[in-house]
C-alpha cells in the first residue's frame, strides 16, 4: 500500500477547529449553569463540574503546538 503524507497545516487547522469547538461547549454551559443558578438556586456540583470542563478547556489551548 501507498503511504500517502499528510500536511501538518491541515492537522493544526483541525485541532484549533476542535479547540474552538471546546471553548465554545465550555462559554455555552456557562451560561446554562448561571442561568440555572439564578433561577433554581446555586448547586455547587454544577459549578465545580463547570470549573473542571474549564481547566480542560485551557489545557487543550495550552498543549497546542
Amino acid at each position: 500500500m501507498a503511504r500517502t503524507e499528510r500536511h501538518p497545516r491541515n492537522r493544526s487547522r483541525s485541532v484549533s477547529l476542535h479547540n474552538r469547538q471546546v471553548a465554545g461547549v465550555t462559554a455555552g454551559l456557562l451560561v446554562a449553569v448561571s442561568v440555572y443558578s439564578a433561577v433554581l438556586g446555586s448547586n455547587g456540583w454544577l459549578w465545580f463540574g463547570w470549573t473542571v470542563l474549564l481547566l480542560a478547556c485551557v489545557a487543550l489551548f495550552a498543549v497546542r503546538t
